[in-house]
């Protein structure tokens, strides 16, 4: 029976919410993090529960692409979920002015800064007040989300002033929705190499499989 070798460090898994004045929102939905830690056990519990001890060839290359599928199913939930980015209404305000005025945009970010900010005026507001307790929201993808976070850190803001503690709130905010990025993303790298090792633990030596290929977000 395959067993997964022993990692220096345990990967935590980080909240799936976001606070604001204690209320909390939620950054990927239930649904979604049901799904993809599903996928995450159903890899991991069928290489535990299967060997190639005393198997034929053709038993072992089904059990490898069994595993390549579901491997590629993860990913394809991991590419489809939609993530929640939540700033209260002078976090938002910021970023606006972050959008339009701050950044320094070249051929290969302008546009997603053009397609960034025509869809401010769509976030959707959490709350039923416009006061500066109201929370907004916007849907981002996994890739959208790490590149938003590399656009919005080549700001630079001088000395510890009011904006700058705007700034800071904004980038945690956003750091919070790439962690579970993060999170998810290096799971699939992690597997990959889990099921290479886990055939590699096969008897006699096994084909030379190609090494599955994992998504790339950052």
């Amino acid at each position: 029976m395959y067993t997964k070798p022993e990692i220096e460090t345990q990967v935590i898994k980080p909240k799936m919410f976001t606070k604001f004045n204690e209320s909390e929102f939620r950054i990927l939905t239930e649904s979604d993090e049901n799904t993809l830690d599903q996928c995450v056990r159903d890899i991991e519990n069928y290489m535990a529960f299967n060997h190639g001890l005393g198997k034929t060839e053709l038993e072992k290359d089904n059990f490898y692409n069994e595993a390549k599928q579901l491997w590629e199913k993860y990913v394809k939930a991991f590419k489809q979920i939609k993530l929640k980015f939540f700033l209260d209404e002078k976090q938002f305000n910021y970023f606006t002015e972050i959008l339009r005025d701050k950044i320094e945009y070249d051929i290969n970010t302008i546009f997603f800064g053009i397609e960034l900010t025509d869809t401010l005026g769509s976030w959707i507001l959490q709350s039923g007040d416009n006061s500066d307790n109201s929370v907004k929201s916007y849907d981002t993808d996994p890739v959208s989300a790490n590149y938003l976070y590399h656009l919005i850190s080549t700001v630079k803001v001088k000395g510890l002033t009011e904006e700058s503690y705007l700034f800071a709130q904004v980038l945690r905010k956003i750091h919070e929705v790439v962690k579970v990025v993060n999170f998810y993303d290096n799971h699939a790298k992690s597997l990959s190499k889990d099921i290479q090792d886990w055939v590699a633990s096969f008897e006699p030596q096994q084909p030379n499989y190609n090494q599955t290929p994992y998504p790339q977000f950052m």
